[in-house]
């Protein structure tokens, strides 16, 4: 075999393998021959659009509109007509279920000899779009860390000052003299005999059942107080600890070991957390749950924010002039599945609410994020867990079905 067929062999193979689609045409876009790739490219379109292969011009048009007339109106006898040109286009339906992206590369060889190249770039114009869309997405998020981290930092700060006036508080409170009250009143009821000869029986009675009526107050103020300040303390000491937790996930290290957590404890303090919401709006709270119920491993702040979620959804669900302000919380252990079920006499939501619930970046509040239920989503399903919320329609209320193996 002669050298120059050895080389016109080569070539013919080169161009009936390459990994890209390459047309040979004349002038006129008469199609002289199309490699594999070319076919496997074209043909699709030539049967959408009902178009005879043998001329190339109408079906680059379809894709690229105008492509046909640049390449008639290069007058040179040879050179570059069109050089790493990308064009997206979709096709009609029901075919367009997603944008195509193909790059154009068109050569004149020499007279009524033109190389049309083409290339489908679809899935790596998608993969650096995504990856462009992660960058952006990381950048972001390191922001979002970076505030969240002084906004952690200022918000410990004031957490261990609230504490510490309640510390002094707590310490005043013990040196309250309910005890000296008492003694008081013991000792005038003591020396009751004698006030009645000074004062008469009356006012001696009198001034001994006033004596106990303000020792009686003072104590029960102070066990009221104290209690408040022990309660406070504790939310502080949750408080503490979620934003302890919190900046080990905004610094990167990671999530804490999972443990046995009680889900009925997590509610309480979630209800105590929120009391001054719902005793805003007058909202009557109930909260039913065996004495004795199965522990659950996981994350004790995760499941906290997902359940002070909830309720704050709820309390935000009921206006201030609703005829009816309940939130019902119920805790069972049920088909060895722990299940935690709030239902709420709010505004409840239509199908159409129901079906983006929980997609992220979907709200129906004004101020919204669109985050609160989808990270709950999350959050529940990397604890095993399963969440529905349901409403039978607007002004009916909502339901939420959280379930737990257990």
């Amino acid at each position: 075999m002669e050298q120059s067929d050895l080389s016109e062999q080569k070539f013919n193979t080169i161009f009936t393998y390459a990994p890209m689609g390459l047309a040979e045409i004349d002038q006129d876009g008469k199609m002289i021959r199309l490699n594999l790739m070319g076919q496997a490219l074209l043909n699709p379109i030539c049967e959408i659009y009902e178009i005879d292969a043998e001329n190339i011009y109408p079906i680059l048009d379809r894709i690229f509109p105008g492509i046909s007339q640049k390449i008639r109106d290069y007058k040179e006898p040879m050179g570059q007509i069109i050089y790493n040109h990308l064009h997206n286009f979709k096709l009609p339906l029901p075919n367009n279920l997603s944008e195509k992206h193909f790059q154009f590369n068109v050569t004149k060889m020499f007279e009524d000899c033109i190389i049309v190249g083409f290339e489908d770039l679809t899935n790596k114009y998608l993969e650096e779009k995504a990856m462009q869309q992660a960058n952006l997405d990381s950048a972001v998020a390191q922001g979002k860390f970076e505030i969240a981290s002084e906004v952690l930092h200022d918000i410990g700060n004031a957490v261990v000052g609230f504490g510490s006036y309640l510390t002094r508080i707590s310490r005043s409170m013990e040196q309250n003299n309910v005890a000296n009250l008492q003694n008081v009143v013991l000792f005038l009821k003591g020396q009751q005999i004698a006030l009645s000869t000074v004062l008469g029986q009356e006012k001696a009675e009198a001034l001994v059942n006033l004596m106990e009526g303000i020792a009686k107050t003072q104590k029960d103020s102070y066990e009221e107080t104290n209690g408040s300040i022990t309660e406070q303390l504790n939310i502080i000491s949750h408080i503490q600890e979620i934003l302890a937790i919190q900046r080990h996930y905004v610094t990167g290290h990671g999530a804490p070991e999972r443990k046995a957590v009680n889900l009925k404890e997590i509610v309480h303090d979630c209800q105590s957390m929120l009391f001054a919401s719902y005793d805003k709006k007058g909202i009557a709270l109930s909260f039913n749950a065996a004495e004795q119920m199965p522990m659950i491993k996981g994350d004790r702040t995760k499941l906290m924010q997902v359940i002070l979620n909830l309720l704050k959804n709820s309390v935000e669900a009921i206006d201030m002039d609703a005829p009816q302000k309940r939130i019902t919380i119920d805790l069972q252990f049920k088909d060895k599945l722990l299940q935690l079920r709030i239902q709420d006499t709010g505004k409840g939501f239509d199908t159409h609410t129901a079906a983006r619930i929980f997609e992220r970046g979907f709200t129906t509040k004004d101020t919204g994020t669109g985050l609160g239920l989808y990270n709950c989503r999350s959050i529940i399903e990397s604890h095993a867990g399963s969440i529905d919320v349901h409403s039978e329609g607007t002004g009916q209320g909502a339901t939420t079905l959280i379930r737990f193996a257990s």
